[in-house]
């Protein structure tokens, strides 16, 4: 018996290692093809960049493989006990495929979220994050991407395929002995032993360059970093301060994304009781860029605009939705986002239309939990006043506005005549992937079927942009038939009318496609038309942004308490306008001036990012850049913390 024994157990220590270090060899040949996308999207314009990047994409693939192999080495080490063999014979089960089906597994699993990551990176150019988990864990995240059943299926299928090509490796080393000898030929465990140590060295020396480019402020190095995930930087700056050497300063500062607890308002809201209770139609267009804003593409918007005051020159708070609205309702920058959502602190513009008795009635064709303008924006309205797309029938988004307008439309028909109203809508039409019927299809010829995983960009991307163009003819269509209604039923003269978009959509123009990746002029100007009963018709050129909107609507409610007690905006009505703005998403925060553009990470020692005219040109001259602003974004790192306590 126990000359059996020995050399079965010898043959399958044998199996382990002729199967298993050409699997994980060939593995790691394919994770390179899947982590390429990391490195294929970057432009170098130097050798030591280009090396460095080659250096972190051999090694950090190898990173991202070494916890399977450890969990491997592992069940080999627990399967090579002579208690757990004999108590797996005995009960007929091979030890082998306790070491192969995890393989297969835990090797598939990275190869799925790998290609996940680069999927998000390549049309967005940043990782999965904070905000991509909170859109796959909260309601209606992944709704709000406007993915079908074909999208998902062609995911499933990849997904389904990494499968199949890591089963296929094992079948092919288990079972062909030709491939398996070949195999073990190019990687043998010597080979796979040196191989291993070498990118592991490989791993410390890019460590060591990048801790070098870092304490002299070497930037090409350090936003190469920015291009793979779960990248861990090695700094010297103690080391070298204990050695009596001043590490250069980067240019540039760093903010606090996160505020501590919330002191809002910083006094208490006055109001005139003589004032004139306008009503208030609020219609947001998702991702409506400002351009869209013309005599072609929206028409009926256009010609209520040049009887209304129009802002040329308007700022989204953010290129995401969930800041912008929240600027666009508390009139606070979006870094403030994080703590109202913890307290569920609704802003005041609410707080006094609830208090005045306002009719309220909100629509919404996506869901008001994602993003979640139930805890925050909308915090204290009650719940039944919520109307959004969990209440309508299946349908695209073009046909979920049509049917919100008529709601919305039917309480103001049915409201109580003797009190004013407010109602607000969020349309879905312009949002990826662009919904509109046939007979708003002015641009021709169109992307027919948009399948998130199959479309190129590159190639599709103009077919795209017409799609876009025509969903946003169709918002217009909608914005006409609220105006209309207004102004047959002579609601114009009481009624205050703001059309806008939370922010801007981007088709390849600076590098980018959609929003939440760049704060570009394309991802970032929305239109802006206010209609207020007798105010004349004027253009506004000066720079104006989302955070204004609250300082503006207040004093028309009679709110007599000074703007800067709830607000870091100025009244658009007023005559002059602020220097600049702040836009804020979920990794970095842009100002924005007349003239310049700069964007800094709230985090990490490599975001820091260049600044660039208004017009996205980068500045050469980045550090008198820098010197010559440091006055303002001291006052801004103030001004971020005015409404904490």
């Amino acid at each position: 018996m126990h000359e059996t024994e020995g050399p079965t157990n010898m043959r399958r220590k044998v199996l382990h290692s002729e199967i298993l270090c050409p699997y994980l060899a060939l593995s790691y040949l394919f994770l390179l093809l899947n982590t390429s996308v990391y490195v294929r999207y970057h432009h170098y314009n130097d050798a030591l960049p280009t090396l460095f990047s080659i250096a972190v994409y051999l090694s950090y693939s190898f990173l991202y493989l070494l916890p399977v192999i450890l969990v491997l080495f592992v069940i080999n080490i627990f399967l090579s006990l002579s208690s757990v063999s004999g108590f797996l014979s005995k009960i007929n089960i091979d030890p082998s495929w306790l070491l192969y089906i995890p393989a297969v597994l835990l090797i598939w699993i990275l190869q799925v979220m790998i290609y996940a990551d680069g999927y998000i990176f390549r049309f967005y150019s940043f990782h999965v994050n904070g905000f991509v988990w909170n859109l796959v864990l909260t309601p209606g995240g992944i709704e709000s991407m406007g993915g079908d059943m074909a999208t998902f299926a062609s995911f499933g299928a990849i997904a389904f395929g990494f499968f199949i090509l890591q089963l296929a490796l094992l079948v092919l080393l288990w079972f062909f002995e030709p491939i398996r000898r070949f195999c073990l030929g190019l990687f043998n465990r010597r080979f796979v032993a040196l191989s291993s140590s070498a990118l592991l060295l490989l791993m410390a020396l890019q460590s060591v360059v990048y801790g070098v480019a870092n304490l002299h402020a070497y930037t090409p190095i350090m936003n190469v970093t920015d291009d793979f995930p779960l990248y861990v930087p090695l700094t010297f700056n103690r080391l070298a301060r204990s050695a009596g050497m001043e590490p250069e300063k980067k240019a540039g500062f760093r903010f606090n994304r996160k505020t501590t607890r919330i002191c809002y308002p910083l006094a208490p809201i006055q109001e005139n009781a003589q004032h004139h209770k306008y009503n208030i139609v609020w219609l947001v267009g998702e991702s409506l860029r400002a351009d869209m804003m013309n005599q072609e593409v929206m028409p009926e918007t256009w010609a209520f605009s040049r009887k209304a005051v129009r802002f040329e020159n308007h700022y989204g708070s953010s290129n995401g939705t969930r800041q912008s609205l929240f600027s666009m309702f508390y009139g606070l920058y979006g870094n403030y986002w994080f703590s109202f959502l913890k307290e569920g602190r609704g802003p005041v513009i609410m707080d006094v239309l609830l208090r005045q008795g306002y009719q309220i009635n909100l629509f919404s064709s996506a869901r008001f939990s994602y993003p979640e303008f139930n805890k925050t924006v909308f915090a204290q309205v009650p719940e039944t006043l919520y109307h959004d797309v969990s209440e309508l029938p299946p349908g695209l988004g073009w046909q979920h506005d049509r049917e919100n307008v008529k709601r919305m439309l039917d309480f103001i028909e049915k409201r109580q005549k003797g009190r004013p109203f407010m109602t607000f809508m969020f349309f879905e039409s312009p949002h990826a992937r662009y919904y509109f019927p046939p007979e708003s299809a002015i641009r021709k010829p169109y992307l027919d079927v948009f399948n998130y995983a199959t479309v190129d960009l590159q190639r599709d991307v103009g077919l795209i942009k017409n799609r876009y163009i025509n969903s946003c003819h169709h918002l217009d269509s909608q914005y006409g038939r609220v105006l209309r209604y207004l102004k047959e039923h002579d609601l114009l003269d009481s009624t205050i009318v703001i059309l806008t978009g939370d922010h801007g959509e981007e088709f390849l123009e600076k590098g980018h496609w959609g929003h939440n990746s760049s704060f570009v002029e394309e991802q970032t100007r929305t239109p802006l038309v206010l209609w207020v009963p007798g105010m004349p018709p004027r253009q506004v050129d000066r720079m104006t942004s989302h955070v204004d909107i609250p300082a503006t609507l207040l004093p028309l409610l009679g709110v007599t308490t000074p703007a800067e007690f709830y607000s870091q905006g100025l009244d658009l009505l007023g005559p002059q306008g602020k220097k600049f703005t702040l836009m804020v998403d979920w990794n970095a925060l842009a100002y924005v001036d007349e003239k310049n553009k700069v964007t800094f990470g709230y985090s990490g020692i490599a975001m820091n990012r260049k600044a660039t005219t208004k017009d996205d040109v980068v500045i050469e001259d980045q550090e008198d850049f820098y010197a010559t602003h440091r006055p303002v974004f001291l006052q801004i790192m103030k001004e971020l913390v005015r409404f904490s306590k």
